[in-house]
Formats: structure tokens, C-alpha cells, sequence
């Protein structure tokens, strides 16, 4: 049992869970390969390329005022697209009281982007759903 007051919690830990973003290429072979920007007010992830089947993923944990941002900015060779990744309220990677960790893969197709949000970091098929077109 431990006692209450001798209780000092590990300062590095944090109650709130992690959140993964995973980005998936599943555009044909014979074409160019996609775009992926992301950043925050704070963080610029840089521009990554991905040819089909390539992923690249970031994690994060919310902030304390619960107002952690990540958009993205999409190229593939003509088109584009630019969303939220994660904000409170406003981006398929959202949750009120999350409990565990959490992972938002997207899978960018030609016909536009999927999204799976789970527990598990590898989402079966059935898990994705279309959200958004290329423009």
C-alpha cells in the first residue's frame, strides 16, 4: 500500500495518452509519390515523400489546455488537400475523454483520403472510412 503522503509521481509521466498519426501511400505504382507537410502553431514536421506503401507517422500527447493542433498539406502530382489532423472537435482524430492511447492512420488513395482511428497502430480494412477528396 502506498502511503498518500510520501506519494511523489514520476514528473515525466503524463495522464494523457498518446496520440499517433500514421500516413499510408496507396496511390498506383506508375506515378508520382505523395506530398505530406505537417505541422502545428508550434512544431513543423517538415515535407516527407512517400512512394506507395511508404508511411510516416508522428506522435504527440495533448496539450494542457486541450487545444493541441496538427494540420497537413497533401500533394499528388496535380492535386492537393490540406486538414486538420487532430483538433478538439474539428478533425476525424478526436476524442472527449480519451483513456488509452490512440492511432489515426490515414491511407491516401487516388481516389482521395481514408481514416481509421483505433487502439491498435495496424487497422483492419474495415476500420477506414473515406472523409476527404483530393481537390
Amino acid at each position: 500500500m502506498t502511503n498518500v503522503s510520501s506519494f511523489e509521481p514520476n514528473v515525466t509521466e503524463s495522464f494523457e495518452p498518446q496520440v499517433t498519426e500514421i500516413f499510408v501511400s496507396n496511390v498506383p505504382y506508375i506515378t508520382a509519390p505523395v506530398r505530406v507537410h505537417c505541422q502545428s502553431e508550434d512544431d513543423d514536421l517538415g515535407v516527407r515523400t512517400l512512394e506507395r506503401k511508404e508511411k510516416f507517422d508522428f506522435s504527440f500527447r495533448q496539450n494542457f489546455w486541450g487545444n493541441t493542433h496538427f494540420y497537413c498539406a497533401f500533394s499528388w502530382g496535380l492535386k492537393n488537400n490540406a486538414f486538420d489532423v487532430y483538433f478538439k472537435r474539428k478533425s476525424p482524430c478526436r476524442f472527449k475523454f480519451p483513456m488509452k492511447d490512440i492511432y489515426c492512420t490515414w491511407l491516401v488513395k487516388e481516389s482521395g483520403f481514408y481514416f481509421a482511428r483505433t487502439s491498435d497502430p495496424n487497422p483492419s480494412p474495415s476500420d477506414f472510412r473515406f472523409v476527404y477528396p483530393w481537390l
